[in-house]
């Protein structure tokens, strides 16, 4: 067996590990599911950190000893914009508030005020938030020594760093950071109330961070020493593994979230953006940016209608389907359909603060059939990403690379997304895209090591 190289994903619902050759092409994939929800009130979103390295570490276990034995390189991705503090031995100090949280919804000044102070487009559920909202409110444990997220906490705890760097796509998923100069922007981490203290250093894309120390290279059956890529954010990963030729691509990710996304050329400008725009740009690696349009309406709208469904079973004193049945069924329906149901995707600037609404006046009996209201909600998460995308962008791209759970396995998802965009979709053969990406970035660490783990040479 060849080179092979470790991607893992630690994501919003579950983690996933893959070992790929060094083109990216996968012999090897697992998942586990996390639980790592933890109680809260309704308008946060916390999980715990060790549960979530937990199921990661599990992940990598399930993959074949002879493919692991094989491995020579470890990339770590994982859910973007959360943050979770460390203590000055890295150990986590609290939950890792994750990018589903909206903790200042109550008090809707406190998010503007912060907009206008920074000079930077910000939301609820990103790091920079959370943690001004954490200063103001003398909630920052005072043995807080950095903040970093869910992808970051996992490769440094691999190579034993307690205070693990994050690059710069991870980074910029945060809020106050400078695109220009790839560094935080300290004025505004200064008028925010943050302190710099906590922010946690910044490398290059792909830039090795440490060896994988002893310990964990025995608990999970890799071979120690072997380079840790500094941790990737999950969408550009999944753009590094599904994306061929960006000029004439763009890419499609349906997870728990939605996101719609191209790779600008080198030196490219981006379109103008207006107080309206609701895409936002994106490092890449290679030193290009990616244009993205995100939206929390993606799996997570379908699992909704999925869970609906159960609900309204059990009521009747049915006992439903699991889930994946149910979501299987709905597809079928939903393609069988002559009718929709109209569901508006609501747009603008925060397409985080905008559900889904459907437009119930002047609906006749059977506009109400399942199949009506899943072929309704599919089309609408779709044209909501297309909606907040620049059409200026869509023009000229021949193809539509496809990754994530929700799109891989729904049917519907998959026609609604070639008839809505307009473009012939492709999903890769091999599944866990932001694992592969990942591990696709470990293939390309640029430096050389020696055994134990240190940069050869002079």
């Amino acid at each position: 067996m060849g080179e092979l190289f470790l991607g893992l994903d630690l994501g919003t619902t579950k983690a996933a590990a893959v070992l790929a050759d060094g083109e990216g092409r996968v012999v090897a994939s697992a998942s586990r599911p996390h639980g790592a929800e933890l109680p809260a009130p309704a308008d946060r979103a916390e999980q715990d950190p060790e549960t979530l390295l937990a199921a990661a570490w599990a992940a990598v276990r399930a993959l074949p000893e002879e493919a692991r034995c094989a491995a020579r390189g470890i990339g770590v991705t994982g859910q973007m914009h959360g943050v979770v503090l460390l203590d000055g031995r890295g150990d986590p100090l609290g939950p890792l508030v994750t990018w589903q949280d909206r903790r200042t919804a109550g008090d809707p000044g406190f998010l503007l005020e912060l907009v206008r102070r920074t000079g930077h487009p910000l939301r609820d559920g990103i790091g920079c938030v959370t943690l001004a909202w954490q200063q103001a409110r003398e909630e920052l444990p005072a043995a807080a020594a950095v903040a970093t997220g869910a992808a970051a906490l996992a490769a440094g705890r691999l190579c034993g760093l307690a205070r693990p760097p994050v690059d710069p796509t991870d980074a910029a998923s945060w809020g106050l950071f400078d695109l220009r100069a790839l560094a935080w922007d300290l004025a505004a981490l200064r008028a925010a109330g943050i302190p710099a203290r906590l922010l946690p250093p910044v490398v290059p894309c792909g830039a090795r961070i440490g060896a994988l120390t002893a310990d964990l290279a025995a608990a999970l059956g890799l071979p120690a020493g072997i380079p840790v890529a500094a941790a990737i954010g999950d969408n550009q990963a999944s753009l590094l593994a599904t994306l061929h030729d960006p000029a004439e691509e763009l890419a499609l990710t349906l997870g728990t979230g939605g996101q719609l996304s191209a790779v600008l050329a080198a030196g490219e400008a981006p379109p103008p953006a207006t107080a309206e725009s609701a895409w936002e740009l994106r490092p890449f690696p290679g030193g290009r940016l990616a244009l993205v349009a995100a939206s929390p309406h993606g799996g997570a709208a379908w699992a909704a209608l999925a869970d609906a469904v159960r609900a309204w079973q059990v009521e009747r004193g049915l006992t439903p389907p699991d889930r994946s049945a149910l979501f299987d069924r709905l597809s079928e329906l939903g393609l069988a359909a002559t009718l929709e149901i109209a569901v508006r995707p609501r747009s603008g600037p925060d397409p985080y603060a905008a559900p889904l609404r459907a437009a119930l006046a002047g609906l006749e009996r059977e506009d109400l059939a399942l199949g009506a209201v899943a072929r309704g909600l599919a089309r609408a998460i779709l044209v909501h990403l297309r909606e907040v995308f620049p059409a200026l962008l869509r023009e000229g791209r021949a193809r539509l690379a496809g990754s994530g759970n929700a799109l891989r396995r729904t049917p519907l998802l998959q026609q609604m997304a070639e008839e809505v965009l307009g473009l012939s979709l492709v999903l890769p053969a091999a599944e866990e895209e932001a694992a592969a990406g990942a591990a696709l970035l470990a293939a390309r660490i640029p430096v050389d090591y020696d055994r134990a783990g240190r940069p050869a040479g002079p």
